[in-house]
């Protein structure tokens, strides 16, 4: 009678959740906070990809390390992007983090 009395006595302790079951509902919600993740970073993705495309000249654009441009230029894949009155950068299109309309952030903006 020893055992029987151990095991409804671990029962009613623990609250009739074991030690396996609490490690699956943890798994599970990780993954659940994983699918998440991994669609808002898709939208961000798409969202920033059609930024990209819609880019002419004229528009202003951050750049990786914060440099803040104008796109003056086109050439195959590389952007000539105006940092100042007299410097041209050639950018790849991977290398703009935002476009700036309006002197307001459109894509990664942070408050």
């Amino acid at each position: 009678m020893e055992p029987t009395t151990a095991a409804a006595a671990t029962t009613a302790a623990g609250g009739g959740l074991s030690s396996g079951g609490f490690m699956l509902a943890i798994m599970v919600f990780f993954i659940v906070m994983i699918m998440l993740s991994s669609r808002s970073q898709k939208k961000r993705d798409a969202e920033h990809t059609k930024q990209i495309k819609a880019l002419q000249k004229g528009d202003t654009v951050v750049l990786l390390g914060g440099i803040i441009g104008t796109i003056v230029g086109f050439n195959q894949e590389i952007l000539e992007v105006k940092i100042s009155e007299n410097t041209k950068i050639s950018v790849l299109p991977s290398g703009i983090v935002s476009v700036l309309k309006g002197n307001t952030l459109q894509q990664g903006d942070k408050k």
